[in-house]
C-alpha cells in the first residue's frame, strides 16, 4: 500500500476487495473522500496517476461524487 503526499491532504491506498484497493483522501486526521474503483485496471490508472503528481480535486469518487478539497 503506497501514500501520496499533496499540498494539504494525502491520499492513502487501503485494502477493500481482494486485490482491488480504494483510496483515501484524508485532510488533517480526518478521511474526506473515498475513490473506489470499480476494476482493477482502474486502480492501476489511478495509481500511475497519483505516482505522475495528478491532484485528485475534481475527480469522481467512483459512487458518482465529485471530490472537492477546500
Amino acid at each position: 500500500m503506497k501514500t501520496w503526499e499533496r499540498k494539504g491532504y494525502k491520499v492513502v491506498e487501503v485494502p477493500f476487495d481482494g486485490d482491488l484497493h480504494e483510496f483515501q483522501i484524508v485532510k488533517g486526521e480526518e478521511v474526506i473522500a473515498t475513490i473506489t474503483p470499480a476494476t482493477i485496471e482502474d486502480m492501476k490508472i489511478i495509481t500511475k496517476d497519483l505516482d505522475n503528481g495528478k491532484d485528485v480535486n475534481g475527480w469522481e469518487d467512483g459512487m458518482g461524487n465529485t471530490i472537492s478539497i477546500l
